[in-house]
């Protein structure tokens, strides 16, 4: 390791790279902001601000060696697909490259620390988030030395643009030296173990996966080539096996490993020979998209990006939702959509970029032309957005082998503007998220979103979760502790959900019939207790309003003292007040609109009263991807043996109108109605249901 270099280096060094004791002019501060920027056609002296960018670079103490890469591949992407013709894209890449890696290797070559700097992930040095130690007690600074464990996710991108830089000739013969050495210092077994870390398909594996991948295609005589390509054997070979993965909170995680998946696809030359498993994958997270620009997540709100004009303006790097890093997910669905030339996959991608067109297309300058900077690759080759079909369904996890039951979708096609209403069902939890299973974690109705999930790790204990009260499901807890704070731990006779609960096969219904209504049936059982069952009957009409009846049979383990009933997450309002209530329904506004709409929504939620239930509102404790809202709830003594039964009725309604006051039924047996103006409900326990209207 050279620790102090020599006078011809020192030489070499300052006449190849900018000198860092030079602080940037205040016009260098400006040419040197904002980048990516939407646009380079228009830059007087490209020179001057790729130099500008490259000396702001290159003389920072901290980079993220993770997200920060994911722009500039993009940028890639951008000057690759608009056919190589803007060169003022290259000349910024070019500067990007060496500043944040030649230069970076040379300062650190400078301070004796050349050896130190990797550019991949380490799996073998423990330590912190911030900080490693080698085992020859070298310590890593995270965004100096490298990116820690989740540095890899920039590792893809870091090797496409290097790729690209080498085809158009931008780097000398000593640059692509030094970057060699990098490389081959990253793969060696000082950073690198791959028998250690993650060995499944998940968003760490895949996440770093693709900057290995694409190191054994350039760089095919790496050290431990041959231990790397049995470790991404062995990752892929969990994904393909199972025929999916499993990690359900989609921002952030999703497009990380998404993206990874299409890496190590490309690198491996695997796009068609894996197509089955990469189509498996790819269907089912189309699943999760809806037309019209407005979604939720079974742990993630993902509220709408406000700002249009700015969208508009930069939709490389921009979406339709506020979600961290926004551009990953739209950038997921494009290269797909252009690796198989699929119009369901492109549709997606304009979904998650632009929202999708409104129910009534209209014409805007501003949407066409930013659309075409956008897509320009497909117009070029004819390729058309085409939104699936849709419809009530079960969505299945492990399409190809399994065949696992994972979501219930209720609406009649994927249109913009059509109601829609999503459940959660996979019973298992996973490193990430803990059980959400039977949680309603989206409905939508008129470009407005009434309910969604209470946010990112929400039952964690952490990241400002609450428990179990923190889902739109049905609770069951002891009397000792005021409804719905659930204590979340099985002590003094109080059981939990997650854990135990286990979804009835049977049970499963989705259906639409010829009028655009949409039905679905779940059931669990073990529920709060051995052998204690809830089933859940819902019913989503055309006009968008929502009935779900629940009925709850706990087993002889329920003792005295317990109550049951419904929880509901409605948009707080500004001067609610909260606590217990007489009356038996609920009113708020939406949580969000599409960015099409323009006249708001408001949502009327009753509940039946047989005169047993107590009612009441709280404010909800939520993470800091969602905005406020409030715990509204419903209950009555729970009883061994014997069925509890709820009916609760959305209606949403325009902010300047009336909403429709349903008239509701419970028979005895537990049959529920519903009337609301002309429309007419019915929910049956033996799992008939109808939908009827009357004439004006």
């Amino acid at each position: 390791m050279m620790r102090v270099p020599g006078i011809v280096f020192i030489a070499t060094l300052l006449a190849s790279f900018p000198t860092r004791a030079a602080e940037l002019t205040e016009a260098e501060r400006q040419l040197a902001a904002n980048h990516p920027r939407p646009g380079y056609e228009e830059v007087a002296d490209i020179k001057a601000m790729a130099a500008a960018l490259r000396k702001e670079l290159s003389q920072r103490e901290r980079y993220s060696f993770s997200r920060g890469w994911w722009t500039w591949d993009r940028l890639r992407a951008r000057y690759v697909d608009g056919g190589r013709r803007n060169r003022n894209e290259l000349l910024i890449l070019q500067a990007v490259f060496r500043a944040l890696i030649l230069d970076w290797h040379a300062r650190m070559e400078a301070r004796g620390e050349e050896d130190l700097m990797f550019i991949y992930f380490v799996t073998t040095a423990p330590g912190s988030k911030t900080e490693r130690k080698l085992p020859d007690g070298a310590t890593l600074i995270r965004d100096y030395h490298g990116g820690g464990y989740h540095g890899g996710w920039g590792g893809a991108a870091r090797m496409r643009i290097y790729e690209e830089l080498v085809r158009q000739k931008m780097l000398t013969a000593d640059e692509k030296e030094r970057f060699r050495r990098i490389v081959h210092q990253s793969m060696s077994s000082r950073f690198l173990d791959f028998t250690k870390g993650a060995q499944s398909a998940n968003n760490h594996s895949y996440g770093n996966a693709g900057g290995i991948a694409m190191a054994l295609k350039l760089f095919p005589e790496v050290p431990q080539a041959k231990e790397a390509r049995a470790w991404i054997a062995r990752i892929w070979r969990h994904l393909a096996d199972y025929g999916d993965w499993r990690e359900w909170n989609y921002f952030p995680y999703g497009p990380i490993f998404l993206h990874g998946m299409i890496d190590i696809a490309e690198s491996m030359d695997w796009i068609e020979k894996e197509a089955e498993v990469l189509h498996a994958v790819g269907k089912r997270v189309l699943g999760f998209v809806h037309g019209g620009g407005l979604r939720g997540g079974p742990n993630c709100g993902s509220p709408v990006f406000k700002d249009r004009e700015a969208l508009y303006l930069d939709p490389w790097n921009l979406g339709n939702y506020r979600v961290e890093t926004p551009g990953r997910d739209g950038h997921f669905w494009y290269r797909l959509a252009q690796h198989y030339g699929n119009s369901h996959y492109l549709w997606a991608a304009e979904q998650s970029v632009f929202g999708g067109d409104p129910p009534e297309s209209f014409s805007s300058i501003a949407i066409e032309a930013s659309y075409s900077k956008r897509f320009a690759w497909f117009e070029k080759r004819g390729i058309r957005s085409r939104a699936p079909a849709g419809g009530a369904r079960i969505g299945l996890l492990s399409s190809l082998v399994h065949k696992v039951p994972e979501r219930l979708y209720l609406e009649a096609d994927r249109k913009a503007g059509t109601p829609f209403a999503s459940y959660f069902l996979y019973p298992h939890k996973d490193e990430h998220l803990d059980s959400l299973s039977g949680q309603l974690y989206e409905y939508v109705a008129h470009g407005a979103k009434f309910l969604h999930s209470s946010g990112k790790y929400s039952m964690l204990g952490k990241g400002g979760g609450t428990g179990e009260e923190s889902l739109d499901v049905l609770l069951v807890m002891h009397s000792r502790n005021p409804f719905p704070l659930h204590p979340d731990r099985p002590e003094n006779g109080d059981f939990i959900r997650k854990g135990s609960i286990e979804l009835i096969p049977g049970m499963l219904r989705a259906g639409n019939n010829k009028t655009g209504d949409s039905f679905g049936q779940f059931g669990w059982n073990n529920y709060y207790g051995d052998g204690s069952r809830w089933i859940r009957r819902t019913v989503l009409t055309r006009e968008g309003f929502l009935v779900v009846s629940d009925e709850y049979t706990p087993s002889g383990l329920l003792g005295p003292g317990y109550h049951v009933g419904p929880v509901w997450h409605l948009a707080l309002e500004e001067g609610r007040t909260f606590g217990s209530q007489t009356q038996h329904w609920f009113d708020a506004p939406a949580l969000e609109h599409a960015w099409w709409q323009n006249s708001k929504y408001r949502v009327r939620l009753t509940l039946h009263n047989d005169n047993n239930l107590k009612f009441g509102a709280i404010k909800q404790n939520v993470s800091q991807d969602l905005d406020p809202n409030m715990t509204t709830y419903a209950y009555q003594p729970a009883e061994a043996g014997r069925s509890t039964r709820f009916l609760s009725v959305f209606v949403p309604y325009p902010v300047n109108g009336k909403p429709l006051k349903p008239t509701t039924s419970l028979s005895d047996d537990g049959d529920g109605a519903a009337t609301i103006g002309r429309t007419a409900v019915r929910i049956g326990t033996d799992g008939t249901w109808s939908v009827t209207r009357t004439q004006p």
